[in-house]
């Protein structure tokens, strides 16, 4: 019953209408702007409609405005120097011959399904402009070309310029991107602004290049239109801008007119927090994010305030709204990991959103490891437009199949056949699902891991999937079954380095170790690789006061 009043209550947060601009929204959850999804605006034909697919999947999901991919303004290089950093580019994209066209056909799509979309103009990792020389990005420390006064100039005309192009291609609203590393940020912060002509020197003077490019747009398009400003709440780095400087800019920019919101998140690429938050913020009641320093960037406007940090799910969402901390919820990786996060809390299913546990691969998948887009939830995201998706295709004869292994590949198998119409059977040896999941959320780091482990098994039981824990199977027992498709997903066994003193009695596996495994007080983690996993270990293990030291 309790559930039950909460869910309502949320409900009524966040299914609240506003205005903002001239978009009318019935609700208070919007998608905000981001890279991820698989496809391209202006890539190949197959590219276009990848990025069409996995944007209007969260239309049809019950979000209502998308804040489209980023869109990358033009980089006047100047000679001898290339663009470099995370999200660089040249010739940006508003130039590009196919633009106008393909942004229209993306905008005339959403329009068509009662949505509003946003174009981001964006400069991030912008190399090698800058307005001093002075290093910004801590991937590479590469010094920037100091912008003239006539190349800042031709940038806010370019702004202008390309804000025009989307406007005549159709997007409801253009959001400068003036946060994390991008070129507008610099001149913002006090870090990476040291000029002493009329854009550095004081707050109002760092704010100028920004002023200049909001008046250049509303100059150039001339039509309603809502333009907005993604800010940075705190820069969170010593000698950057802080929440008062953030405020400060609000009120300046609300009091000059020509905004009609503000988009607020905090971090940057190199910094902690990163502006994609690890998993370290749980993004829930249970964990820390920043809403508090929304709330007080809020009370310097009456306009519209988006808050982007890490929000998880649609409790959260309601209880900063119900705090008066922002007037609508950003939610970019819980609409990766559920499409259809809002049409299942508006019909009071929000149990059954699957969850984002903030594992990143969304975007480590692609920007570092040069792999496909991918979600460690959700398989099925930025492959939207891939024949054979559910839950559009069921099976034409129904099986009888058997699952061997309990593991988040066994489960997600098992779900998706029963949901296509299969009768199924799952077994698990351990009481418990989550196979290697399970182990690794013994660590205090990856907690959230048990709220995927919770959902999957909530979703084998309302797809009717027949799961029988503490089982093992035996070759009798498969062929004594008799099914028509036998599903093997027994996972992998550790790998065990082949050095002196491995099987010495006082060495354990990482998942015994978080198993609660005898351990010394002093205790050495030797680990092959740099990914999380090491990490989360040693940090477990030292959480539970030993002395720890890793390898």
């Amino acid at each position: 019953m309790n559930n039950s009043v909460t869910i309502n209550a949320a409900n009524q947060e966040i299914f609240r209408p506003i205005r903002v601009g001239t978009m009318a929204l019935d609700h208070r959850l919007v998608v905000p702007p981001h890279g991820g999804g698989g496809g391209h605006l202006i890539g190949p034909v197959e590219s276009f409609e990848q990025h069409c697919a996995h944007w209007l999947s969260k239309l049809d999901g019950g979000m209502q405005w998308l804040g489209g991919a980023a869109t990358f303004v033009a980089n006047p290089l100047p000679p001898g120097f290339v663009a470099v950093g995370v999200g660089a580019n040249g010739p940006g994209w508003f130039r590009h011959p196919s633009f106008v066209e393909r942004m229209g056909d993306y905008a005339g799509r959403i329009h068509a399904r009662g949505g509003f979309v946003s174009c981001q103009m964006v400069l991030q990792g912008g190399m090698p402009l800058g307005p001093s020389p002075v290093v910004t990005g801590y991937a590479d420390h590469r010094i920037p070309h100091v912008m003239s006064l006539d190349e800042v100039e031709w940038m806010v005309r370019e702004y202008g310029s390309s804000a025009a192009l989307a406007a005549e291609a159709g997007v409801d609203a253009i959001e400068i991107h003036a946060n994390h590393d991008d070129l507008v940020q610099w001149f913002l912060s006090p870090i990476s602004n040291h000029r002493t002509d009329r854009y550095g020197g004081s707050p109002e003077a760092r704010r100028r290049f920004l002023r200049e490019i909001v008046a250049a747009i509303r100059a150039r398009i001339d039509r309603p239109i809502t333009l907005g400003l993604r800010l940075n709440l705190d820069e969170k780095i010593e000698g950057g801008y802080g929440i008062d400087d953030c405020c400060e800019m609000v009120a300046g920019f609300t009091a000059d007119g020509g905004i009609d919101y503000f988009s607020f998140d905090i971090g940057g690429n190199w910094g902690a927090p990163s502006y994609i938050p690890s998993a370290w913020h749980r993004g829930d009641r249970h964990g820390d994010d920043w809403a508090d320093l929304c709330g007080i960037a809020k009370q310097a406007t009456e306009l519209p305030v988006v808050y982007a940090g890490r929000v998880a799910n649609a409790a959260r969402a309601a209880e900063i709204l119900a705090a008066g901390q922002a007037d609508l919820i950003a939610m970019a990786r819980s609409t990766m990991a559920d499409p259809e996060h809002v049409t299942k809390v508006r019909l009071g299913r929000a149990d059954e959103v699957r969850p984002c546990i903030g594992l990143n691969e969304c975007i480590h998948a692609h920007m570092v490891d040069g792999l496909p887009y991918g979600c460690g939830s959700n398989p099925r995201w930025a492959r939207e437009s891939e024949p054979g998706q559910p839950p559009a295709v069921s099976a034409s004869a129904r099986k009888e199949i058997l699952v061997i292994g309990g593991g988040p590949g066994g489960t997600e198998f098992a779900g998706l056949a029963a949901e296509r119409g299969h009768h199924v059977h799952l077994w698990e040896r351990n009481d418990h699902l989550g196979g290697a999941l399970a182990i690794a959320a013994a660590a205090r780091a990856n907690a959230q891991y048990r709220d995927w482990i919770t959902w999957q098994a909530g979703r084998l039981e309302r797809a009717g999937v027949h799961v029988t824990l503490g089982r093992s199977a035996t070759i009798a027992d498969i062929f004594a079954v008799r099914a028509d498709a036998i599903v093997v997903a027994t996972g992998a066994t550790p790998r065990q380095p082949m050095i002196e003193g491995v099987d010495a009695t006082h060495v354990v596996q990482a998942a015994d170790a978080l198993a609660g495994a005898l351990l010394g007080r002093r205790v050495l983690v030797i680990s092959e690789d740099d990914g999380p996993a090491p990490l989360s270990v040693a940090d477990h293990l030292a959480g539970l006061g030993h002395q720890v030291t890793l390898a």
